[in-house]
């Protein structure tokens, strides 16, 4: 299987979006049904490299839209980042994942573990008041309703069937996300101008800077789906948060997307906790 996984690096690779330093990064995983999924490196042009989505968090991304609980094996064609290492950290079958290198020149893949890759780590149970709360991959669900202001946008819009769609998938997203530290889920769809509608949900980090954005989660969704060749096909973004949440989405969702296309519009649908 690890040489398996590792042939397909160079096909994942070139999926990828590295608009700024044209570096290509691959990665495939082996999620615990058994199936094969891929990840790669996006660069926001315009925008701090912060921004940027590594390969190994397109993956997880990817994992998580296909709603797999388990990544059995990572392949990379080189040691990961040390953003990465802690990124996924959060897994919750973190001390379980096989890290497997495919050095060029090397004629066997080298394996490691987490523990190996990052000794003494900082972690999920660093900082959870709750030492069970579910971790990266394991199922979440946050209670979130509309507040009256959002309701009466979607009542106002009732006809258009594409910004309906988003709003409901942004919301899904938003109940489905991983913010067990500052408990302020969110979630971002966007629909294209073909129509189609993407969404992702807000993945945090123990170290709070490695985390995915919703709007970079919502974009992995489109290029999984198939329906984002271009990030100037994107016609409008819809952001779901918690009013008031002490982490907010808006300004820095609206910044980014301003930079795909001046056309593309931005909502903001705030939700409650119920």
């Amino acid at each position: 299987m690890d040489t398996l996984l590792l042939s397909i690096l160079d096909e994942a690779a070139q999926e990828a979006r590295p608009l700024i330093s044209h570096y290509k990064v691959g990665a495939v995983g082996l999620g615990g049904s058994g199936a094969v999924y891929i990840g790669c490196n996006l660069e926001m042009p315009g925008n701090a490299l912060n921004q940027s989505v590594h390969g190994e968090q397109f993956l997880l991304a990817n994992l998580l839209l296909h709603q797999e609980r388990v990544l059995q094996s990572l392949a990379i064609s080189a040691a990961p980042c040390g953003h990465c290492r802690q990124f996924c950290s959060e897994l919750a079958c973190a001390d379980r994942v096989r890290f497997v290198f495919g050095y060029r020149g090397h004629d066997e893949p080298e394996v490691f573990s987490l523990a190996q890759l990052l000794p003494a780590r900082f972690g999920p149970l660093d900082l959870l008041e709750d030492p069970s709360a579910p971790l990266l991959l394991e199922q979440q669900q946050h209670s979130l309703a509309w507040t009256a202001d959002a309701q009466e946008v979607l009542q106002q819009r009732g006809n258009d069937q594409g910004f309906q769609r988003a709003a409901e998938a942004a919301l899904q997203a938003a109940r489905a996300s991983y913010s067990p530290y500052t408990h302020c889920p969110s979630g971002v769809a966007f629909v294209t101008s073909s129509g189609g509608v993407a969404a992702g949900g807000y993945i945090e980090s123990a170290a709070h800077n490695p985390g995915l954005p919703p709007l970079q989660a919502a974009v992995v969704g489109g290029i999984v789906g198939g329906c984002l060749p271009s990030y100037d096909q994107i016609l409008e973004v819809v952001l779901v948060e918690v009013q008031a949440a002490p982490v907010q989405h808006a300004r820095i969702t609206t910044a980014v997307a301003a930079s795909f296309s001046e056309d593309v519009r931005v909502t903001v649908l705030h939700v409650t906790r119920q």
